[in-house]
């Protein structure tokens, strides 16, 4: 049985590794990734197994059988949708909701601390965490729509009272954000903010209820640059109200002044 390589994603490199060696017709090798990742205790984004690049594992012994245990143990931990807010430190009739979303192997406590700032500014600030576990501490808002949409509505569920609604997110969370902005069916808000998006083709995107005040905050080195900046055109040309900045020698991370922009990012 194989070993991964020890590295910063090795909840994301065993599937990195494994489609090659299938693209290699490597299959063998392929299931001896997947297992090592799973006795690893990496493999916890299940959704993986179902990619178009391990579609030749699929119907053979070894890898079902793998599939199944990955899909067991992530059963097992029994995990819920679940929200975490932060009151405002000003008092005020009806506060504002600034509602956040995690990226692909984030949680809801780290991104609590990240917009907490936003309490000293009136805001009533949630962190919305999904059900779908990425690693032994991390949640994804993977596919299908459904999951994703069940999830948000049991978050939805649990938001306390408030006034407006900003909706935000990180990487794949802000994704999740604008397409949760666009519908309007769960959570109805005025503006979205997305902090390095990961960024979906055109033809996903739902139809907007109302235009959106979209502003969209992306590194110079983001892998993800080229299509948010596509997205952002694509936005304006539905005539939604788009600011997008792209931050010099900024990778795929929150600009280190990120507590400073938080007032502007909140503007109606």
């Amino acid at each position: 049985m194989s070993s991964l390589v020890a590295g910063e994603r090795p909840d994301w490199e065993w599937y990195q590794r494994a489609s090659e060696q299938v693209a290699a017709d490597e299959l063998v090798a392929a299931e001896e990734t997947i297992e090592g990742a799973l006795v690893a205790g990496h493999l916890w984004r299940v959704s993986l197994l179902l990619a178009p690049t391990l579609q030749a594992l699929r119907g053979r012994d070894r890898f079902d059988a793998l599939a199944s245990e990955a899909r067991l143990r992530v059963e097992r931990r029994h995990l819920e949708p679940l929200v975490i807010t932060a009151a405002p430190r000003i008092q005020t009739h009806v506060a504002p909701l600034l509602l956040i979303l995690h990226g692909a192997t984030g949680n809801a406590s780290v991104e609590l601390e990240r917009w907490h700032p936003a309490t000293n500014l009136g805001w009533i600030v949630a962190a919305g965490q999904s059900s779908q576990p990425a690693t032994n501490d991390g949640f994804c808002w993977d596919p299908p729509r459904e999951r994703v949409a069940q999830d948000m509505r049991v978050i939805a569920a649990q938001l306390p009272p408030h006034g407006r609604v900003v909706v935000a997110g990180f990487s794949q969370g802000a994704w999740i954000a604008l397409n949760v902005g666009l519908q309007a069916d769960i959570v109805v808000a005025g503006s979205v903010v997305m902090i390095a998006p990961f960024a979906g083709p055109d033809p996903n995107l739902p139809a907007a209820w109302r235009r959106l005040k979209v502003s969209i905050l992306v590194g110079e080195n983001d892998d993800y640059r080229t299509p948010v900046e596509l997205l952002a055109q694509q936005l304006t040309q539905r005539d939604h109200h788009v600011s997008l900045e792209v931050i010099p020698d900024l990778g795929h991370a929150y600009p280190v002044d990120f507590v400073a922009r938080l007032p502007n990012l909140l503007k109606p």
